[in-house]
């Protein structure tokens, strides 16, 4: 899945204890945040790549999880950003929908969070699968607490919309 370097090994003994505990929530916030599976990939191999680089600013080790996924939050955004600048496709491109998705409200679901703002995507991530506070939300993603909220808020009535739930 996810291969890391072991250079710093002396500061971070446990580095696949790390991966198999922490990978597999941060893969599955990074595949709701870029919507691709390679990216979402990537997403995790940088976050693990940058922890390493700055493991000696980390005060408690209790909160590692928040840290990888503020980490990662970040990282997700500025890659789609950064991306949006090269990639330009024309209106007759269109998107094609996943395949190994087995249920039919599996690609409903996937494709209302996709219609909604990658920020928007990024905070409910964070504040619903990872079960962030909106505090935690809000320093993982460099806004403030009422900026989270709105975009909780925004992106839920949007997915309610999209679903046809009242």
């Amino acid at each position: 899945m996810v291969s890391v370097s072991l250079a710093h090994e002396e500061a971070w003994p446990e580095i696949g204890e790390l991966l198999a505990e922490h990978g597999p929530v941060l893969l599955a916030a990074a595949r709701l945040i870029t919507l691709n599976d390679a990216e979402a990939e990537d997403v995790v191999q940088v976050t693990f790549e940058i922890a390493l680089r700055r493991g000696d600013t980390i005060r408690d080790r209790g909160s590692l999880r928040a840290w990888l996924l503020a980490i990662e939050a970040r990282e997700a955004v500025r890659r789609v950003r950064s991306m949006r600048r090269f990639l330009s496709f024309g209106p007759h491109v269109h998107d094609v929908a996943a395949t190994d998705y087995g249920h039919d409200q599996s690609l409903v679901l996937r494709d209302a969070l996709s219609a909604l703002p990658r920020r928007v995507r990024a905070a409910i991530a964070l504040h619903y699968l990872a079960d962030y506070s909106v505090r935690d939300t809000a320093s993982a993603l460099g806004v403030s607490e009422n900026t989270i909220k709105t975009q909780l808020k925004t992106g839920l009535a949007r997915l309610r919309e999209e679903l046809g739930d009242e």
